[in-house]
């Protein structure tokens, strides 16, 4: 039987959906994003999942994993500190939920490491591998995430990518309750904010124009981010950059902008020329569901079993997909699972 699995990309103004088979993108589907809270969450997974099987003319039946990719700190299938999704330190058990209500293995990872994961996953379908990439994702939320030798790097507790909330100093209050973070002057809602409410495609456009204002958000938006991106350069030297998120759909422009800026910034000495090299930015195709791909990339190589305790009982590393800290695990990656299916959980034991 050939596999099939769904992924699930729930953003801050829309949410992607997907079919992969064989690893191609067989069906897409699109629908708004409700930020009423986490219980809306969770039926917001569910209309993807049936939106994407009615594009796809496809049975859950069918479908043999289904990944999530959701801002916030997500551990065990439970998603915590997803402020602009309104979920807090309680948090909500955003696998369980899914798992439950369609009896099929589910993960559940950070959105913008599913689309790290999906930029390096697609890479290697299209028969150009990178095994060391930066996937920056500029959209209502702002992250960094590393791929390393095609392993996600989560970090010790899996806060790894959360560059968006880097102080720097700009003096405006941020949904995350600090001040000043990144994600004020280079994320979309910080960016339509400061536009009086207008579109980020509108924003950029007016400075293409001209309009002084509008010039000067773009300017100080694209200063900070060719900024953090030396820092992450410098940190891991990564063979690409890939930009992506809603900022970059509003503003194809942006990987030149940057690009720019880097050039200038390469003339300050040896070891910046070096680091700064433009021809290692992206701008990762706008029409591909990378997000969503990313996600059920993820859910095909685990299978449903939970990212953070998924590691080889017998050599002590993580699997395909995940990068962090070697350890042992006597008791098998298949005691800490979350969200397994009933079918699946009978299948694999039958004692259950």
């Amino acid at each position: 039987m050939i596999e099939v699995a769904v992924g699930i990309d729930i953003g801050g103004s829309g949410t992607k959906a997907c079919l992969v088979s064989e690893g191609r993108i067989s069906a897409r589907a699109f629908l708004p994003t409700d930020l009423s809270g986490a219980a809306t969450v969770g039926s917001l997974a569910l209309a993807a999942l049936d939106r994407i099987l009615a594009e796809g003319g496809c049975d859950l039946s069918q479908i043999t994993s289904i990944g999530v990719g959701v801002p916030g700190q997500v551990d065990q299938g439970r998603v915590r500190n997803a402020a602009n999704l309104g979920i807090g330190e309680t948090g909500f058990d955003l696998g369980g939920h899914v798992s439950s209500a369609t009896q099929v293995d589910t993960i559940v990872e950070n959105d913008m490491r599913a689309a790290a994961y999906g930029a390096y996953t697609l890479s290697a379908a299209n028969d150009r591998p990178v095994p060391n990439l930066v996937y920056v994702g500029s959209g209502t939320w702002v992250a960094a995430v590393v791929v390393l030798d095609g392993g996600v790097y989560r970090g010790a507790r899996g806060m790894a990518g959360e560059f968006g909330h880097v102080p720097m100093g700009t003096g405006i209050e941020c949904a995350c309750g600090s001040v000043g973070c990144l994600e004020t002057v280079i994320g979309a809602t910080g960016l339509r904010q400061e536009w009086d409410g207008a579109s980020v495609s509108s924003l950029f456009q007016a400075a293409v124009n001209g309009e002084t204002r509008a010039g000067e958000l773009v300017a100080r938006a694209m200063d900070h981010l060719a900024l953090a991106m030396w820092w992450l350069a410098a940190s891991y030297d990564p063979d690409l950059f890939y930009i992506g998120g809603g900022v970059g759909a509003g503003a194809p422009s942006i990987r030149n902008l940057v690009a720019a800026r880097w050039t200038e910034m390469a003339g300050r000495s040896e070891l910046a020329r070096r680091v700064l090299d433009p021809d290692r930015i992206r701008m990762y195709d706008l029409e591909e569901p990378v997000g969503a791909y990313g996600a059920a990339s993820l859910a095909a190589v685990h299978g449903g079993q939970a990212i953070t305790e998924h590691f080889s009982s017998r050599q002590g590393t993580p699997v395909p997909g995940t990068y962090g800290e070697a350890r042992e695990d006597p008791g098998g990656a298949s005691n800490r699972r979350h969200g397994r299916s009933k079918r699946d959980s009978k299948r694999r034991n039958p004692n259950a």
